[in-house]
């Protein structure tokens, strides 16, 4: 009885998700093709960002699927990737990939995180940054980087993505978040730098299990690039997303959403002018086995959506999602048209079987 009302509640919740999303989209749309896509389970912005005119939707995991089942994929152990805190936690036995949280803030009150450094108190988060120069605040739950705050030292007085204000008010507005956590700013490496300096340009690496081998593999790898003067890697938010090809360290074709909606594909950056297509991502590899290692090391939670940033020496995971977003990350084609990912979607009902 209890898991029947957990289900309930967690259908409702998404289903208001999808009604916040739908409501959000900024670009107009026919009655007569709205009412088309939701039929077919997409929300009006993705009928447009796939351009769904002219492809077939059963070959895209739509929205409907997204929002309704594919957070039960990991069943209770979805916690671990929902909750930022939470996550930290458990990988932080690797050490080599993971940054550093140092505090849980909650209402004035700081909560030590860190054997590395350890901070008690806002004042001691504050010093803490003139340190390091940078640190990167954000709440426990959230997504689309909107929960994210990079704290920057300006010789006394403190930026917020850029706001400088004194350090008595930021010391006032770390104190007044609900609930966050401090963690160490990580240094993308000098590709993605040159190609949009202003935020932290991830790569959402997306791993299954394949059923046949009982093995992960990666389904997909998308580059993020923030555009627009934004300080977020967010594609809705006027950034960029390149595919990366299964068997290949170089960036593909980038793909940007117009004033209309639509996608079009670019190879330079909108704002920078720097090349993206063709541009080498070091050591790629060495990233792919690594996170195909973490994947194999925590079988219990089969679909993970990895945000990695890829440094000059390696890589560091920002995050892991469990209802991972598969919008952009279809932008260079539908994910079913791999055997393996809809072998692996009809094994757990989210799509219906073929045979």
């Amino acid at each position: 009885m209890l898991s029947q009302v957990r289900s309930i509640y967690r259908k409702r919740r998404n289903l208001k998700w999808m009604y916040i999303e739908e409501r959000r989209n900024p670009h107009p749309l026919a009655w007569r093709k709205r009412i088309r896509a939701w039929r077919m389970g997409f929300l009006s912005g993705s009928y447009l960002y796939l351009d769904l005119d002219h492809h077939d939707p059963s070959d895209y995991i739509n929205d409907r699927m997204r929002f309704l089942r594919l957070s039960a994929l990991n069943g209770p152990y979805a916690e671990i990737l929902h909750n930022k805190l939470l996550f930290g936690e458990v990988f932080r036995r690797h050490p080599d990939v993971v940054p550093e949280t140092y505090a849980l803030v909650r209402q004035k009150r700081v909560w030590p995180m860190s054997d590395v450094e350890r901070v008690s108190s806002v004042d001691g988060i504050l010093d803490l940054l003139s340190r390091k120069g940078k640190l990167v605040i954000k709440k426990t739950r959230g997504f689309g980087g909107s929960d994210c705050t990079i704290l920057e030292d300006r010789g006394g007085d403190v930026a917020f993505s850029g706001r400088v204000v004194s350090r008595d008010e930021a010391r006032e507005r770390l104190g007044s978040r609900r609930e966050l956590i401090v963690s160490e700013y990580v240094q993308q490496a000098s590709y993605a730098r040159e190609i949009y300096p202003a935020s932290a340009n991830s790569v959402r690496m997306l791993t299954m299990v394949d059923d046949e081998t009982e093995e992960p593999f990666l389904a997909r790898a998308v580059h993020r690039f923030g555009g627009g003067g934004k300080m977020v890697d967010n594609v809705s938010q006027g950034g960029v997303a390149a595919i990366i090809g299964p068997d290949d360290d170089r960036l593909g074709i980038g793909v940007q959403i117009d004033e209309a909606g639509h996608p079009r594909n670019i190879e330079c950056h909108p704002d920078t002018g720097a090349r993206i297509t063709g541009v080498q991502i070091p050591h790629w590899q060495q990233v792919v086995d690594r996170v195909l290692e973490l994947a194999r090391e925590h079988p219990y939670m089969p679909y993970i959506g990895w945000d990695v940033i890829v440094t000059e020496d390696g890589l560091r995971i920002l995050e892991g999602n469990s209802n991972s977003g598969v919008l952009f990350t279809q932008f260079h084609g539908p994910l079913l048209a791999d055997p393996r990912v809809r072998r692996f979607f009809e094994r757990r009902g989210i799509i219906p079987s073929a045979s």
